[in-house]
């Protein structure tokens, strides 16, 4: 078999297919590599997301929201935050290591000839597993693209910037009324900040902008960040990707799976429309591919992921414009403090929450109105800053 693509999704599926005894062709032509991503591990998962000490750059203390000048920030202990060329690279080399073969070429011709594919016109896999990306090589061979209005825009900056703690932001309501928010991530020696919003939004990366003015006042030189206040000039590499984000639930309907193939990870679209995150499905994701074709039925991955994370991604499309909607921000924001509403918060950020969120929202809202009539504020607010 053949896996295209070498990134958390490809490496996880090449690794499990050696693992499970087949023989594997891994196609990647660009490890190590930069990638276009904030790097957060998931709370939820974390447990088998394979990441050493070695590629970890912190571990996350806690994650906050902000709309306008009201900040919910909330403590967490599982987290992490990775170097991807170093995490990357390190799956890549897990799955040589178990007995993956490397092929060091970008994948440009797919054909089908008497049940086995011929890939560059020279080699030869009965199954093929698609792991390069949305909108890559194999999505547009074996599917449709997935339409522009169904993409987040994401981009932004590694600042070099050492961090002074390690919490996880995003600030929402940026650019009011779209869908998206802007975010910053701390690392070990600097932060990746950056925009996600639908594609085609104007104004994100002038957003971007203005919040690095805001938090480090200064201005681009040379296509680094010259510091006002010190004069200083630290590095500001940008870097940009598209990312699946699918505002209809039906999307998720289409197989991405055939008789002989595979899609997996963003080549999938399987992410979570709400916040654009989706490591931890191209790990598991890659896993249950390669599962599949072990079986024989490249077919068995639709049971496999439906079983795992189809929920997820359903409710994630079917909310996304309630969440991201006005009238459910400006009401979350406003009681968000309160015992009710902050242990909801509380529970989805950490990934412990298994309830319908939107629902469960409108059921705890008159108790959260009563207690911020007296002002009642949740017992894990106190002492934070």
């Amino acid at each position: 078999m053949a896996v295209i693509g070498g990134g958390p999704a490809g490496a996880s599926a090449a690794r499990e297919a050696a693992q499970r005894g087949l023989s594997v062709l891994l196609f990647d032509h660009a490890h190590p590599r930069r990638k276009a991503c904030g790097g957060g591990l998931p709370v939820k998962g974390i447990e088998w997301m394979d990441a050493p000490e070695s590629s970890i750059e912190c571990e996350m203390t806690s994650i906050s929201f902000t709309l306008k000048s009201t900040k919910l920030k909330i403590p967490v202990s599982k987290g992490k935050m990775v170097r991807r060329d170093d995490w990357d690279f390190y799956l890549y080399n897990r799955a040589k290591e178990a007995g993956a073969g490397h092929i060091v070429e970008r994948v440009t011709s797919l054909e089908l000839e008497k049940g086995f594919w011929k890939i560059n016109g020279k080699y030869i896999a009965k199954y093929v597993i698609g792991a390069d990306g949305v909108n890559g090589f194999t999505r547009r061979h074996l599917m449709d693209r997935i339409p522009r209005e169904h993409l987040f825009a994401a981009g932004g900056y590694y600042l070099g910037i050492k961090p002074t703690e390690n919490e996880v932001e995003f600030i929402l309501g940026a650019l009011p009324g779209e869908e998206g928010y802007l975010w910053v991530f701390p690392k070990s020696d600097h932060y990746n900040i950056g925009y996600c919003f639908n594609a085609g939004t104007p104004g994100m990366k002038e957003a971007l902008h203005k919040l690095m003015e805001e938090r480090w006042p200064g201005e681009f030189v040379d296509r680094k960040w010259k510091l006002s206040e010190t004069g200083e000039t630290v590095d500001c590499k940008q870097f940009g990707s598209a990312i699946p984000s699918y505002n209809d639930s039906e999307l998720f309907d289409e197989p991405v799976s055939g008789e002989n193939w595979v899609l997996c990870g963003d080549a999938a679209g399987h992410v979570n429309p709400i916040h654009g995150e989706g490591l931890n499905h191209a790990v598991l994701g890659g896993r249950l591919a390669a599962k599949a074709i072990s079986k024989g039925d490249p077919t068995l991955f639709e049971k496999y992921w439906r079983s795992h994370y189809s929920r997820d991604m359903y409710r994630a499309a079917k909310t996304k414009h309630r969440i991201y909607g006005s009238k459910f921000m400006r009401i979350g924001f406003a009681l968000g403090k309160t015992p009710a509403m902050f242990e909801m918060l509380a529970s989805l950020t950490r990934g412990d929450y298994y309830g319908k969120a939107t629902r469960n929202f409108w059921f705890k809202l008159p108790l959260a109105i009563l207690q911020a009539t007296f002002r009642m504020k949740h017992k894990e607010l106190k002492g934070l800053s």
